[in-house]
């Protein structure tokens, strides 16, 4: 004889994946620093001074420019 409650603790339970914040439905957003996706927290739309929009713009020149150096440097090889 099984003990009802018993039954009742083995049952698993099911998790659900959805999502309880809204999702972001509109144009890319533009790229930001953090990894912040448009919807709950932020509209996607960039109400900065354009500092975001300067930092990446410096960040790959400089990688351009260690590139060219690079290749500079190992073109005799």
């Amino acid at each position: 004889m099984m003990i009802p409650w018993l039954n009742f603790s083995k049952r698993k339970r099911k998790k659900s994946n959805v999502s309880v914040f809204p999702e972001y439905k509109g144009p890319p957003a533009p790229p930001n620093r953090f990894p912040i996706k448009p919807g709950y927290k932020w509209d996607g739309v960039d109400r900065s001074n354009g500092f975001e929009r300067k930092y990446f713009e410096k960040n790959s020149s400089m990688k351009a420019s260690e590139e060219e150096a690079y290749l500079w440097s190992v073109q005799d090889m």
